[in-house]
């Protein structure tokens, strides 16, 4: 999402229709100086309509919620389920595989679960159980939204 460009839209209609009113050097420095100062503003109030957007669309959606994340300094709406993660007891864990894995993919799944605070083992469980939980459709949302 580029709430930079948004803003810099806005910004730059304040100072043309600032500009078309006065047509004088004077007046086109003190609308860019208001400009410059309203700008943090401007800002807020585009990340104030995302805040808004994400709520309303989570508030239609049947199952999950839309939160809003910064990504590389923009927002980005991310559409979460609200399914419990799994737990298991350790008493339940009988069964065993075994899985040849490339070394690339071991250090990520390594890599992953640590970051995620768990065990390989747990991880790859947690990981498995909700992967094999989900409708065969994969995790595409169909639903339609009113603004």
């Amino acid at each position: 999402m580029n709430t930079e460009a948004i803003a810099a839209k806005i910004e730059d209609q304040l100072v043309a229709t600032g500009r078309l009113a006065a047509n004088d050097p004077a007046t086109e420095q003190v609308v860019d100086a208001l400009v410059t100062a309203i700008g943090p503003a401007i800002r807020q109030g585009v990340l104030e309509l995302v805040e808004q957007a994400a709520a309303e669309v989570g508030a239609q959606l049947t199952t999950g919620h839309v939160d809003v994340v910064m990504s590389e300094g923009e927002p980005a709406l991310v559409v979460r389920s609200d399914e419990a993660e799994p737990s298991f007891n350790t008493d339940e864990l009988v069964a065993r595989m075994t899985v040849r894995l490339p070394e690339q993919l071991k250090a990520a799944l390594e890599e992953a679960a640590d970051d995620a605070g768990d065990s390989v083992n747990s991880f790859v469980l947690k990981t498995l159980s909700t992967g094999t939980s989900r409708s065969r459709k994969g995790r595409r949302i169909r639903e339609t939204f009113e603004t």
